[in-house]
């Protein structure tokens, strides 16, 4: 069976070779019907071909989805994905799934829904759909493989071939990566020289594991790649050994380092202030709120509309870029912005019912000032000589400080949270089901202590809030906190009255008063809960207020591990600051319960 290459460009050309071979019948409206017809078939095909049908119905709901390429892709594959196995294997040698998915969802799909399917007044669809989140997915994964076989030395990194299941005739056994190019052990890390080194790896692992690159130049030292997954593969290795060969202290100091590796803690804000873009008033108005929202991430433009219904990472507006050292943002990246830009502007202006109608004579001016200081911003962003090319982002006008910032993000997540019977829901952050569905991530509130022992939630609002955001690792921990802190809260709040009714007998005696006589030693006073004062009392009395979790993951301060005990004497409340009015809708369910309960009035 033949290997092929699964470079971009190869997948492209077989999306291209799907779209030459594709026969169309739309639907008849005269004839009554409904549904869209496309064949793919192959001339000199054994097999018959592959029929795909879709009813003018689903197309509209599809389009009215607002995640037309994602609902038609599912619908496609779920339709035809065993045919494609065969066509993939009869025509290119082989059947790789995640090859066919590529060529699918990344190439075929758009250029099919763009050609046919697309409404006439919308842009067109880009070609390689979530490249970022799935390129960052494999990435994530390549660098993981490489660093599992690394082995950190004061001067290298070594790097076992025969283990690691390279065998040629032309590498060593043990390959080592220097941390300087005179091999000195002073302590001296040369970010260029590794970042050099380690992408000649990069390049010769893509060759040996997956095919791509030239099978003439095996040699580490003298390998020349240019696939776009090189670069960021390198990088990430790079910076991961800096961080832990400076934590061991191997190294003391950093050269030749195109972007500062020092942790950023907050985004950068590009100072617009009082620039003006436009004399009308309005536009400029609009063209600086916008750029408020508009954040550049590396090759990715975001626009954080969550304050105008956007709920999520995967709902807000993106756009994709591609840069050239050379030449700068590329022609087609410019194309992107500009052909976007206008469809966002109306949405912003229809939000905010600004908008006059599909002819408003503003979004084309809004449209091309915005487009132009994009892309400049872009430009800016890339040759930017102090650039943290993995965790920066700037924010294109004055927005407000880092700390407001962060209780804003806060606020989003914790209002994304809801409950259930059964589940904690964590709405934004959405995963796929058995069932090719996705639903919100949970916890079950049913020893919610032991589900969160654990790292798998705060890795999850890692990848999610951390990405979408741009948070440092503490602020991830700060927003991960209060989130447990607004469940705790509710949880010891909801059930309070209940935790009160069971300690203290109270479903059994038809009776508001808690006696000391019937308690021994343990009381020193009776409680009359009939009074709000006494009701408080027992509350802060019986701690059921304090924070008594002895666990709740390794990354929340909630969790104390062998001082687990010790952490629950302090002084921690949910009702620090409360009022005797905050206290009184507690108080008042208290006795409405159970009265019911005993079936006699209890407060006179």
């Amino acid at each position: 069976m033949e290997t092929q290459s699964n470079s971009y460009k190869f997948l492209e050309k077989v999306a291209d070779e799907l779209m030459n071979n594709i026969h169309v019948s739309p639907p008849s409206e005269e004839d009554g019907d409904i549904f869209w017809d496309f064949w793919f078939a192959f001339s000199n095909s054994i097999d018959g071909d592959i029929h795909y049908q879709l009813s003018k119905f689903d197309l509209e709901e599809m389009h009215e989805s607002k995640q037309p390429l994602v609902e038609l892709t599912r619908d496609i594959v779920r339709q035809t994905l065993n045919d494609f196995f065969i066509i993939f294997e009869e025509h290119y040698g082989y059947f790789n799934l995640e090859d066919i998915i590529n060529v699918l969802a990344r190439f075929f799909i758009p250029k099919l829904y763009n050609r046919y399917l697309k409404e006439d007044d919308t842009p067109d669809a880009p070609i390689v759909m979530r490249e970022n989140k799935n390129m960052e997915s494999l990435i994530d994964k390549v660098v993981r493989d490489i660093e599992k076989n690394f082995r950190y030395g004061k001067e290298s990194i070594n790097f076992n071939t025969v283990d690691y299941g390279f065998r040629d005739r032309d590498l060593s056994r043990n390959v080592d990566f220097y941390y300087d190019p005179y091999h000195s052990n002073v302590g001296i890390f040369d970010y260029k020289y590794m970042l050099g080194t380690l992408s000649n790896l990069v390049a010769y692992y893509l060759y040996k594991i997956m095919g791509i690159g030239d099978p003439k130049s095996l040699q580490i030292s003298n390998r020349h790649f240019d696939d776009p997954m090189v670069a960021p593969i390198a990088k990430k290795l790079t910076q991961n050994a800096y961080k832990i060969v400076k934590e061991k202290r191997y190294v003391k100091e950093l050269r030749n380092v195109r972007s500062s590796l020092t942790e950023q803690t907050a985004p950068q804000i590009r100072q617009n202030v009082g620039k003006i873009y436009h004399e009308n008033g309005f536009i400029n108005r609009i063209v600086t709120d916008i750029l408020k929202m508009t954040v550049l991430r590396s090759f990715k433009v975001l626009f954080d509309f969550n304050g105008l219904g956007f709920t999520g990472g995967h709902h807000l507006p993106q756009l994709l870029y591609r840069w050239n050292d050379k030449t700068g943002l590329t022609k087609d990246s410019i194309n992107v912005v500009r052909r976007n830009i206008p469809e966002l502007v109306k949405q912003y202006l229809k939000k905010q019912s600004l908008l006059s109608g599909d002819d408003d004579p503003t979004v084309p001016i809004i449209s091309e000032i915005l487009s132009d200081e994009i892309i400049e911003q872009i430009n800016n962003y890339q040759r930017d000589e102090d650039w943290e090319d993995w965790n920066e982002e700037w924010i294109l006008a004055e927005s407000t400080k880092q700390t407001d910032y962060l209780d804003k993000v806060k606020k989003k997540v914790i209002d994304s949270i809801s409950e259930d019977d059964r589940f904690w829901n964590f709405n934004d952050m959405v995963e796929p089901t058995y069932d090719d569905n996705v639903a919100p991530v949970r916890v079950e509130k049913q020893g919610i202590l032991n589900r969160l022992r654990g790292d798998w939630l705060f890795n999850r609002f890692k990848e999610f809030y951390g990405e979408l955001y741009a948070l440092s690792y503490e602020e991830i921990e700060e927003i991960y906190n209060a989130s447990l802190y607004h469940i705790f809260k509710n949880n010891r709040l909801n059930s309070m009255n209940s935790i009160l009714i069971g300690d203290w007998d109270l479903e059994y005696t038809p009776s508001l008063i808690i006696r000391e006589e019937d308690w021994g030693s343990y009381l020193t006073r009776d409680y009359d809960l009939r009074k709000i004062e006494d009701y408080i009392d027992m509350i802060k009395w019986s701690r059921y207020g304090k924070i008594d979790y002895l666990g709740a993951g390794s990354e929340s301060k909630f969790f104390k591990g062998k001082r687990a005990y010790e952490a629950t004497l302090k002084d921690e409340g949910f009702f620090d600051g409360w009022t005797k009015e905050d206290f009184k809708p507690y108080h008042e369910d208290l006795i409405s319960y159970l009265e019911d309960y005993h079936g006699q009035k209890l407060t006179y």
